[in-house]
């Protein structure tokens, strides 16, 4: 590269994806230190579909603590009063977040939310660009060094002192630097969305979960009118089930009334897809002047309905966390990865502590598996099988919600 390119396309930062911890990740650190260069580079123009529909109350705290409260309601998301749970019993039980101190939550267009965040990190500072990914592994001098392309343009290099993974649960640039996933269960959903008129559109926006004898069925609003509803369950048991039509995936919902009876008369969008949504970390989420963020570094369980809030958390843990290394405290990125190993163990045993609440069929593989909180994992990634991201969808308890100093970490 000539030192010409060096200098116009050299940063402090490179960011690479636009999801929500990437993007919080760009916004702390110019809240933090508006002096930094840093680039923020997204694989995607926000126009394809992302799984994650809803934000349980506690998402305002780091929303607002980010500056960008404003911002979020100018997406126009669908109030959301409490969750619907047919758990443990048959008979679903309601759960109101008038109880939550946060107040309600919300139904969001996951392309609108993670499109309006990238744009809150450019109006903080942050130069972002859409429909760019790298092209070949990063070389690693006195700084990295990455070869990436646009879909308009040309191959170029860009230069930076420290790079963010924020590639979701693929963890690209950190699995390059030696890092391995560990996998703790083999969880995913099969995603269809529907449509109803507005005669038949169904008046509450509670979220419902169902349990079924090999996993749970999630259903939710969303902004547009639709409703996005999934079986999760293990992708050995998806090898064995007939989804792949319309018709065959509406057949599996005599497993569960309730949801089956919440989309009556509704009418299918597309066809089912199949999002990878198991609990899996990182090794090591820190490196030679690198750090991994959001899915990247631990992807949780969507019945925590946790997702998005984490990935706001771990890119204000982030952005604090380099911006301490680059001041050259040794602590700093150390401190990042003990937090990250802190919030999975805590996440393990509380998703033990949800699934243990179901006892209606403790025998059987798919819910033995979840009693008991794992020490070590040697079920293998199911990417063959499985691709793309996670999903934000359940909250089974709203009470339970991050420490106080957690929910805190949103002011930056």
């Amino acid at each position: 590269m000539r030192e010409s390119e060096r200098a116009h396309n050299s940063y402090d930062v490179l960011i690479l994806g636009g999801g929500p911890a990437g993007s919080a990740t760009a916004i702390a650190l110019k809240r933090l230190d508006a002096g930094l260069r840093i680039a923020l580079l997204e694989k995607t123009s926000y126009s394809s579909l992302r799984i994650g529909e809803t934000l349980p109350p506690p998402a305002q705290a780091s929303l607002a603590g980010l500056g960008v409260w404003d911002a979020f309601l100018a997406t126009s998301p669908l109030q959301s009063y409490g969750t619907r749970a047919a758990w443990g019993n048959p008979k679903p039980v309601d759960n109101e977040f008038i109880f939550s101190p946060y107040g309600h939550g919300w139904h969001v267009d996951r392309r609108a939310f993670d499109a309006m965040l990238a744009r809150e990190a450019g109006r903080a500072g942050a130069e972002i660009y859409f429909q760019t990914r790298p092209v070949c592994e990063p070389l690693h001098e006195k700084n990295w060094v990455l070869k990436i392309q646009s879909a308009d343009g040309p191959t170029r290099m860009v230069g930076a002192r420290f790079v963010v993974d924020a590639t979701g649960r693929r963890s690209w640039f950190a699995c390059g630097q030696g890092p391995r996933h560990v996998v703790y269960d083999q969880l995913a959903g099969v995603f269809l969305f529907f449509r109803f008129d507005h005669v038949k559109a169904p008046a509450d926006t509670y979220t419902m979960v169902e349990a079924c004898e090999h996993g749970w069925w999630y259903s939710s609003l969303v902004p547009n009118g639709s409703v996005a509803v999934a079986l999760m369950t293990d992708a050995s048991a998806i090898r064995e089930l007939r989804w792949k039509s319309c018709e065959e995936w509406c057949a599996l919902t005599a497993s569960a009334p309730h949801t089956a009876q919440r989309i009556a008369g509704a009418a299918a969008l597309g066809k089912p897809v199949v999002y990878a949504a198991s609990s899996q970390r990182l090794e090591n989420p820190v490196g030679d002047n690198w750090l991994a963020a959001g899915d990247a570094a631990s992807t949780f369980d969507p019945l925590s309905s946790q997702g998005i809030v984490k990935a706001l958390r771990s890119g204000i843990r982030a952005g604090r966390a380099i911006c301490r290394h680059l001041r050259g405290d040794r602590q700093a990125l150390a401190e990042y990865a003990q937090f990250v190993g802190r919030e999975f163990s805590k996440y393990l045993a509380v998703r033990a502590g949800y699934y243990r609440l179901e006892q209606r069929w403790p025998d059987l593989p798919f819910w033995r598996t979840r009693f008991q909180v794992p020490q070590t994992s040697q079920v293998p990634p199911e990417e063959k099988l499985l691709s793309g991201g996670t999903t934000n969808a359940l909250q089974l308890d709203h009470q339970h919600q991050p420490e106080p100093h957690e929910a805190a970490a949103g002011k930056i």
